[in-house]
């Protein structure tokens, strides 16, 4: 999802990754401001999303007529992302500048982990051959996990359904549930924690939002332990 892109920087192109990001900015209440050229805005804030736009609070000092300009944010962890958008219009009656949605978002610091390890208690539930199929998730990403210890060895190609992950983003905080209709076992193997099932996920664009969400938040856990050691 996030790939390599020019002066340290890397570039995620995802749109539900991009929804996602958007929709973290708006909740967590990141500052951000608006730069083009020389000019840089006062500190504002995302205060809606639309399917076509953004709305964000109209900022002091702003420059009255700007086209298009880079939006910079901080996350939770301090890391630097931006993303461009072109200024639609802007209401100093109404007090918003509304702009496009970017196409492309990116951040400062490589990602640490493509697929984030979950911390223990995290767990997986499926229906395989009408049982249960239960395991311990050890990692996941938006396109499969893999779960150790299940209490039935699957074999490889085999569909899995009704899926079920009860995920943590810590030890001690629940980031909840989430369906996962539809499931392949794509590798059965022996670990060093017993066996381990890789597990590929056949689910539609609402449920991958779900898990990106989860992914992103996994990430900024990792991060705030890190800087604590």
């Amino acid at each position: 999802m996030w790939e390599p892109w020019e002066g340290g920087y890397e570039v995620n192109r995802d749109p539900l990754y991009i929804e996602a990001l958007l929709k973290e900015v708006k909740e967590a209440a990141y500052w951000v401001i608006f730069v083009s050229g020389t000019f840089r805005s006062g500190p504002t804030l995302l205060l809606h999303i639309t399917d076509e736009q953004l709305i964000f609070d109209y900022p002091r000092p702003w420059l009255p007529g700007l086209a298009s300009a880079r939006v910079i944010y901080r996350d939770a962890s301090n890391i630097e992302h931006f993303f461009r958008v072109e200024i639609i219009r802007e209401s100093k009656k109404d007090k918003y500048i509304y702009t496009t949605k970017p196409k492309a978002v990116y951040r400062l610091e490589r990602r640490m982990y493509y697929r984030v390890p979950t911390p223990p208690g995290s767990k997986a539930s499926f229906k395989w051959r009408e049982e249960e199929l239960l395991g311990e998730v050890r990692d996941i990403s938006a396109g499969g996990l893999a779960i150790i210890k299940p209490n039935q060895k699957v074999p490889e190609r085999e569909i899995l359904t009704e899926g079920r992950l009860d995920l943590l983003l810590s030890a001690t905080r629940r980031f909840g549930s989430i369906e996962i209709p539809k499931a392949e076992v794509v590798r059965c193997q022996n670990s060093p924690d017993g066996v381990l099932l890789g597990i590929k996920f056949h689910i539609n664009d609402k449920n991958r939002e779900e898990i990106i969400r989860y992914v992103i938040q996994r990430e900024i856990e990792m991060r705030k332990a890190k800087s604590r050691e």
